[in-house]
């Protein structure tokens, strides 16, 4: 593993999937916890220590697994995502290489965790911003817990 273990805080992610009628285009879906918690992303990195000089390969990378269940629709990867204990645990000094390893590869949440649902296409452009790129497609309805 690279020198230091981190934590990515998020609200979720988005993923885009082929348009079945129109494979030109991609419909963006949004992926969150049910529960509607905040959820942190286990990650790595190499940082520059203070007054060192910045290294061409520091930074850091999200930890993925793959994707199972209904989510392998969507994508077949996904952020390793961690519970809040976990999470500390995680990013402890004093945890272990291997009690770390065991923690990405064998305690993130499950797919039964999340639900996600189609959302506007708008997200794909970076000039768009607002609450509304993370609702559902049809605001009028609830999003379908898959």
């Amino acid at each position: 593993m690279w020198p230091y273990r981190a934590l990515v805080a998020a609200d979720g992610w988005y993923e885009w999937v082929k348009d079945e009628t129109d494979p030109k285009h991609k419909q963006p879906y949004f992926i969150r916890l049910r529960s509607g918690e905040p959820m942190f992303f286990a990650a790595i990195g190499q940082l520059p220590h203070a007054g060192s000089e910045i290294r061409e390969d520091d930074g850091f990378v999200i930890i993925t697994a793959d994707a199972q269940g209904g989510m392998l629709d969507i994508h077949d990867r996904r952020p390793v995502v961690l519970p809040a204990d976990l999470a500390r645990e995680w990013i402890d000094p004093n945890t272990t290489s291997q009690r770390a390893e065991q923690i990405v590869q064998e305690l993130g949440l499950q797919s039964e965790a999340f639900e996600w649902y189609q959302v506007s296409k708008a997200v794909g452009n970076v000039r768009n911003t607002g609450a509304a790129l993370i609702g559902p497609l049809d605001s009028k309805e609830p999003p379908d817990r898959l």
